[in-house]
């Protein structure tokens, strides 16, 4: 298997489980200023990915943008503590790559306050060394740039660099950034079989196995 040097992951769905704050944060919203009407859960769950602000667009058309994007992080913030989970292994096999010299970052479309606090809601701050968010670019994925920039900052290259997401707008970001990419597949979304990463996974025991011997593929 190809010896990747940079490891970088996308965030919800990926590196945390953050469906449950997804649905329950648009359940608030929906009460507040949709009268209650939901969009099902099913179809909440592919909102994890694109950027929210294109999303909340689309969900809320009757209101302004800047003033939804403010009241979905607000709510969403207050439910950090006790919607977002960890996968299974996860931290376990993020440090044992972290200790067979993998360089670990994230590249995520969520605010960089949030995605800090998130890993730390859960535990795995201190583990990722870079981590590129909303803000830090001018273009959110499935545009190349936070790929890049995390490339940069790390010192790294192109070739060396793997790009782990779990739909299809990260595997997107890696063929824009012209990189290798890993599907995850644990999560509930449905991705598109013409959609053609380097590798799947369905575990993180699975990724370490072919990470660090090249064992499923």
């Amino acid at each position: 298997m190809k010896q990747y040097k940079t490891l970088l992951f996308d965030m919800d769905g990926t590196v945390i489980d953050t469906d449950p704050l997804l649905k329950e944060s648009f359940h608030i919203l929906y009460d507040k200023y949709r009268d209650g009407v939901y969009t099902p859960d099913e179809e909440i769950f592919y909102f994890s990915g694109p950027p929210i602000k294109k999303t909340l667009a689309k969900e809320f058309p009757d209101l302004e943008l800047d003033f939804i994007f403010k009241e979905f992080n607000k709510v969403s913030e207050g439910l950090y503590p006790t919607h977002t989970l960890k996968y299974e292994n996860s931290k376990e096999v993020l440090l044992e790559l972290k200790k067979a010299g993998y360089q670990l970052g994230i590249v995520t479309n969520k605010v960089h306050r949030l995605a800090i606090y998130a890993l730390e809601c859960v535990g795995l701050d201190h583990i990722f060394d870079v981590v590129i968010g909303f803000e830090d670019v001018k273009n959110p994925k499935p545009d190349a740039e936070g790929i890049l920039k995390a490339i940069k900052l790390f010192n790294s290259n192109q070739e060396s660099t793997l790009y782990i997401g779990d739909n299809a707008s990260d595997i997107l970001s890696a063929d824009n950034a012209h990189v290798d990419s890993c599907l995850v597949t644990w999560g509930p979304r449905i991705i598109d079989p013409n959609v053609k990463p380097t590798f799947k996974v369905n575990s993180y025991i699975d990724l370490k196995e072919k990470l660090l011997y090249g064992k499923g593929i």
